[in-house]
């Protein structure tokens, strides 16, 4: 029963410290992924920040207001993690904006990497593309 009782504490213990940490919009990780869209007559940025843990953040530049939303699966941001390494999105040079205008951006550590397009004169790849919209079909 003794034996019992310290193995159960120390799974326990051990499925703790499996748990992926919790973030606020405030205190974020080193690594991100962040994309969104600003467009309309004031400006709005809607901005989304995708974390390693599956925690996704949403800002918007007009009403200042941030919220956490519904997190995807851990496996499933992992994914898109690897996506971005995929499409090589640090290589990409591409700031192309329109009147209204998307971003895909990376974020490690300390540095930034962000694409931005819009301009119909300027055409991102179709990778780039389907990366972006199948990340805004998460949004509810």
């Amino acid at each position: 029963m003794k034996r019992t009782l310290v193995f159960s504490i120390l799974l326990f213990l051990a499925l703790l410290r499996c748990k992926s940490p919790q973030y606020s919009f405030d205190e974020l990780p080193n690594k991100q992924l962040v994309f969104g869209k600003r467009g309309g007559m004031a400006g709005m940025v809607e901005t989304y920040i995708l974390l390693e843990n599956g925690q996704l953040f949403h800002h918007n530049s007009v009403t200042e207001l941030t919220e956490e939303l519904q997190p995807l699966p851990k496996k499933e941001a992992s994914a898109y993690f690897m996506g971005i390494d995929e499409l090589g999105l640090s290589e990409i040079d591409f700031y192309h904006p329109g009147n209204s205008y998307y971003f895909l951006e990376e974020v490690k550590e300390n540095q930034r990497h962000r694409i931005v397009w819009g301009s119909k004169d300027h055409k991102l790849s179709k990778d780039c593309l389907e990366f972006y919209r199948e990340l805004n079909s998460h949004i509810k």
